[in-house]
C-alpha cells in the first residue's frame, strides 16, 4: 500500500506533536543524572570521576593532584583506582591529565580540557589517543593538573 504525500506529512506532524507535547517516552526521565547537570553543580576548581557512563555513580572529586587513586591518602582512595567511566573538569586554570597507573608520570595519559568540561563515556577514549594502548575506561590510576602544552592526547 502506498501512502500519499499528504498522508506522510500528516504522520510526521502527528509524531512531532507527540514528542513536542511530551506524550512519548523521555530518555532524560530514565537517566538518573547527566554530565551537564554534574558539571553545572560541581565546585569551581574541581575535577570529578564517576563509575558509570553519563557521570553517574560519583567516585570522588579533587581540587589538587592525586598521584595514586588506590592508596589511603588524597581525594581518591582504596578502591577508586581503575573505576572511572566518566569524568568532569570544572578547573579554573588547568587541564586534568589522567594516567594509567599511579605516580602521575606514566607516558600513557589522556587530558580533559576545561573547554571540554566532561567526558560522558570513557570507553571511546584511548591512552595516547591510540586504540593500540587500550581504553581509558576503568583504567585511571592517578591524575595531575597541568598546562595544555603538556597534553599530547585529549579526551573526546
Amino acid at each position: 500500500m502506498r501512502m500519499s504525500k499528504f498522508g506522510s506529512a500528516a504522520a510526521v506532524a502527528a509524531l512531532t506533536g507527540v514528542s513536542v507535547l511530551g506524550f512519548g517516552p523521555s530518555a532524560s526521565a530514565s537517566t538518573p543524572g547527566t554530565c551537564w547537570d554534574n558539571y553545572e553543580n560541581a565546585g569551581s576548581g574541581y575535577m570529578s570521576a564517576y563509575s558509570a557512563i553519563n557521570c553517574d555513580g560519583h567516585i570522588g572529586a579533587a581540587k589538587g593532584n592525586d598521584l595514586d587513586w588506590g592508596d589511603s591518602s588524597g581525594s581518591f582512595r582504596g578502591g577508586d583506582a581503575n573505576q572511572a567511566s566518566s569524568v568532569v573538569n570544572k578547573g579554573n586554570y588547568s587541564e586534568v591529565k589522567f594516567y594509567l597507573g599511579s605516580g602521575g608520570n606514566s607516558i600513557f595519559h589522556i587530558c580533559l580540557t576545561r573547554a571540554e568540561g566532561f567526558v560522558r563515556n570513557l570507553t571511546d577514549d584511548y591512552w595516547l589517543g591510540d586504540r593500540t594502548f587500550g581504553s581509558v575506561n576503568n583504567a585511571i590510576g592517578s591524575h595531575r593538573w597541568v598546562e595544555r602544552t603538556s597534553c599530547s592526547a585529549l579526551a573526546v
